[in-house]
C-alpha cells in the first residue's frame, strides 16, 4: 500500500508498505477515507522525543472497517465507517487508576509510536473506533481527534456565557474554539486574536466573527493561549481579571520557557491550567460535529495527496496559505 514514512527526524518518504493484517483478536483494520494534517505531524519530521522512528504519522482520521479480529466482530462489522481516537491508554498505570487517561504512562498514540494514517491502510484496536453516520463529510469528520481535544480544554476552563473570553492564534484549534463557543455553547463575548493577515482571512472564511492582530480589551475572565508561543502566554496571563483562568493549549517546544509574573497571579488569584489530548471527550466531540456539521464546515478547506502532504511536513508548502488540510484517499 502506498504511505508517507518518516523515517528519521528531517527525513520522509512517500513509499509501498505492506498492507496491516489482523494480528490480534481485538484489531481493526481500516481503509482510510480521509486524514487531516495536523501541527503535531509537522513536530514529528522534525523530531518528537516520544515518537518511533521509522513512523506512518496520522492520527485526524475517517475510514471504513475491512477486516476484524475475532473479539472486534462482536463489536463492529465490516464496511462501517469509524472516526478513531488515536490515543489508548493502558488504564493500569497510576495515572490511568486516577482518571488521568491522558496522562497513561503507557499510551500508544497512533501517528506517533505506531503507524497512523498516511496510508491506505491502518491497524487500530476496536477500543479506538466510533461510528459516524455516512452522510457527515469527511471534512468534519477528520475534525473529530482535535475536537474532542478542544472540548477538554473547554471543560478544564469551565466557561459560562456571560464571561469574556480571549483565544491567541487563528489555527485551525483556534477556529474551533471559538466555533464551539461561540456558535454552540452560546458564548457571546469571545475574541481572537493573529499576527498573520491570512490566517485572519482564513478563519473569518470559517465564520470567526471577532478577530484582530491587536487585543480588542484589557480583561478577560478566561484566556487560551492556542499558539504555543510564550509571548502570547505572557500576554494572556496580564490580561486576566481577578479570578481569571488562562488554559496552555498550544503545543511550544519542548525548551520553550516563559516569564510567570508571579504578584499578577498571586494578588489576582489566577488559574494557570495546562490542557492535554482527549481524555473521555471523544463520544463528545463526534455528537457536536453531527449535530452543528453546518457550523463546523470551512475548517477544512484543501483536499491534499500524500505528497504534497509531504511537501507540507518538510516546509515547502506554507500552512499559512489555508486554515487546514486533509489527505484524501
Amino acid at each position: 500500500m502506498k504511505a508517507l514514512v518518516i523515517e528519521k527526524p528531517g527525513s520522509l518518504r512517500v513509499t509501498n508498505v505492506p498492507k496491516p493484517v489482523v494480528e490480534d483478536v481485538g484489531e481493526v483494520i481500516v481503509k482510510v477515507e480521509a486524514c487531516g494534517i495536523c501541527g503535531t505531524d509537522i513536530h514529528i519530521f522534525h523530531g518528537l522525543e516520544f515518537a518511533r522512528y521509522p513512523v506512518i504519522p496520522g492520527h485526524e482520521f475517517v475510514g471504513t472497517v475491512v477486516d476484524l479480529g475475532e473479539e472486534a466482530k462482536k463489536k463492529f462489522k465490516i464496511g462501517e465507517r469509524v472516526v478513531i481516537d488515536p490515543n489508548l491508554s493502558c488504564f493500569y498505570c497510576e495515572a490511568c487508576r486516577k482518571g488521568m487517561i491522558n496522562q497513561c504512562e503507557n499510551m500508544i498514540n497512533q501517528g506517533v509510536n505506531k503507524d497512523g494514517a498516511y496510508a491506505e491502510y491502518v491497524n487500530v484496536n476496536m477500543k479506538q473506533c466510533y461510528r459516524v453516520p455516512s452522510e457527515m463529510s469527511s471534512e468534519v469528520a477528520v475534525l473529530g481527534e482535535p475536537m474532542s481535544c478542544v472540548l477538554h480544554g473547554l471543560d478544564r476552563a469551565k466557561v459560562i456565557p456571560d464571561e469574556r473570553v480571549l483565544i491567541f492564534g487563528a489555527g485551525p484549534i483556534g477556529t474551533l474554539m471559538y466555533k464551539s463557543l461561540h456558535d454552540v455553547r452560546g458564548v457571546s463575548n469571545a475574541d481572537m486574536i493573529e499576527i498573520s493577515r491570512e490566517r485572519i482571512t482564513a478563519a473569518k472564511a470559517a465564520g470567526v466573527e471577532s478577530i484582530s492582530d491587536v487585543v480588542k480589551d484589557n480583561a478577560y475572565d478566561v484566556v487560551f493561549e492556542a499558539s504555543g508561543n510564550p509571548k502570547a502566554f505572557e500576554k494572556g496571563v496580564m490580561l486576566l481579571k481577578p479570578g481569571g483562568r488562562l488554559i496552555q493549549f498550544g503545543v511550544a517546544d519542548e525548551d520553550t520557557l516563559a516569564n510567570l509574573p508571579l504578584y499578577e497571579v498571586y494578588r489576582k488569584e489566577l488559574s494557570i491550567l495546562g490542557s492535554f489530548v482527549n481524555p473521555f471527550t471523544m463520544s463528545r466531540a463526534l455528537e457536536i460535529l453531527r449535530a452543528h456539521e453546518d457550523r463546523f464546515r470551512g475548517i477544512v478547506s484543501k483536499s491534499i495527496t500524500l505528497e504534497e502532504a509531504a511537501e507540507i511536513l518538510d516546509g515547502k508548502i506554507s500552512t499559512k496559505r489555508f486554515l487546514k488540510a486533509m489527505i484524501k484517499f
